[in-house]
């Protein structure tokens, strides 16, 4: 199954190198906040209307990473997979110029309704009880882009369109 794989966490730090095609999402928020409080946990993104989320597209041209992705997200039991719509917004090598926007499809690893009832729902609540001020934060930045532009300035340099809003 050929296609293509929208990465927006840490397949960004881990697929750099590979690829090199930025693509942003409608209606999705990525959530990130490495508050000790909270614990350290990993950025996703949840709908939300009138956002955008920005991010590496994975190229699976032969459709032999998306297993190895799913293992690697616990799929199905902690991440769904979805496909979604995506735009491009830098192709420096021309890669997806021939792709029908009607094609333009990737797919999207989201928190299972398990992960996000349980889990996520319970540490909002947590944050916006002891730290109102991190839920905020959380709310309003993308922290996990802060995060890679502190810890991983090569992949800013290398990618500027990603931190553009």
């Amino acid at each position: 199954m050929a296609g293509f794989i929208f990465g927006y966490g840490t397949f960004i730090t881990r697929f750099w190198h590979e690829f090199d095609v930025i693509a942003e999402i409608d209606g999705f928020k990525r959530i990130f906040h490495a508050s000790p409080l909270f614990g350290y946990w990993y950025p996703y993104v949840i709908k939300k209307v009138d956002q955008r989320c920005r991010g590496l597209l994975l190229i699976d041209a032969n459709g032999d990473m998306l297993p190895a992705l799913d293992e690697y997200e616990d799929y199905p039991a902690l991440y769904d997979r979805i496909q979604v719509p995506f735009t491009i917004i830098s192709d420096p090598e021309n890669k997806l110029g021939a792709i029908d926007s009607e094609e333009r499809k990737a797919w999207v690893y989201i928190p299972s309704i398990k992960t996000a009832s349980l889990k996520l729902d319970r540490i909002f609540k947590q944050m916006k009880k002891q730290d109102i001020e991190a839920y905020k934060e959380m709310m309003e930045k993308d922290m996990w882009l802060e995060k890679i532009r502190d810890e991983h300035p090569e992949i800013a340099e290398q990618f500027p369109a990603l931190f553009e809003s």
